[in-house]
């Protein structure tokens, strides 16, 4: 399949004001029962932390089992309908709020979780007493540029969701099959090959025309659907560049907006991070 090209406008300073109000703000405005995280959130590890040091991305966690007043709720049964909602709806988070929702946020400046149990996830955002580990996602946003101008590409895969969106444009699903998104039918920029050194099936995302003095605004998105074991992880690709090889395959740089050095045989932390802007 040809490569597909997304011409992405900035959105203006007035739009992004309006989408990135303090989240302290919004979740003390927010309905159901307050509960202190654990010292777990502190530490947030692969999922951020809940002190942030520097620009990044703020995420918050929902349970899809629940509403916000811990009534069940069928998100067990319709994770992939409710996901493909919210994400055709251009990330509008009056829906996610009907759902339970972690009351503090963490903070990460990349997207690189290992394989591990689902239950980290709750662990990580300090409801693991309140939220089992499934039908849970985490909704990471910012405003962000890259380090040059350039036309780029994100790379990722995930067990079971990840999803990206610039300018709330879907540009990215990594999801598994078994998390089909059908309403969005977003297909991959090129079919799925091994010459990247992620392990396993990557997804390759829209071609986007970004400035480095542009922020625009992106959403990520990760969960897990049926428990069992969670990973993602989101590299990126700049038309042109050439990037280091390792045992024949290529070392994609791993998405950052602060730079942390990582040895890894699946990604390269050697170029500079992106810009994250508050």
């Amino acid at each position: 399949m040809r490569a597909r090209s997304l011409f992405i406008r900035a959105a203006s300073p007035a739009q992004r004001l309006s989408r990135r109000l303090p989240l302290a703000l919004a979740l003390v405005m927010g309905h159901g029962a307050l509960v202190i995280p654990s010292a777990a959130a502190a530490e947030g590890g692969a999922f951020g932390s809940s002190e942030r040091n520097t620009t990044a991305l703020i995420g918050i966690l929902y349970d899809l089992k629940q509403t916000q007043q811990r009534e069940p709720a069928d998100g067990g049964k319709r994770f992939a309908e409710i996901v493909d909602e919210f994400v055709v709806s251009g990330f509008d988070e009056a829906l996610l709020n009907r759902y339970y929702r972690a009351p503090l946020p963490l903070y990460t400046t990349q997207i690189a979780m290992p394989r591990m149990s689902a239950e980290e996830a709750p662990k990580a955002f300090g409801v693991e007493d309140e939220v089992k580990p499934r039908a849970w996602v985490v909704h990471y946003k910012a405003q962000v540029a890259p380090p040059a101008d350039g036309v780029y590409r994100f790379i990722g895969r995930a067990d079971d969701l990840l999803v990206v969106a610039i300018n709330r444009k879907v540009v990215l699903n990594a999801s598994l099959k078994d998390t089909r998104l059908a309403r969005l039918a977003w297909q991959p920029s090129q079919p799925s090959d091994d010459l990247t050194a992620l392990p396993g099936k990557v997804h390759y995302g829209d071609w986007l025309e970004l400035k480095a003095g542009q922020p625009v605004d992106i959403d990520i998105l990760v969960g897990e659907r049926p428990g069992g074991e969670f990973y993602a992880q989101l590299v990126y690709e700049k038309r042109g560049a050439t990037y280091p090889v390792s045992a024949g395959k290529r070392l994609l740089p791993l998405f950052q907006v602060a730079y942390q050095r990582m040895d890894s045989r699946e990604f390269s932390t050697d170029l500079p991070a992106w810009k994250c802007v508050e």
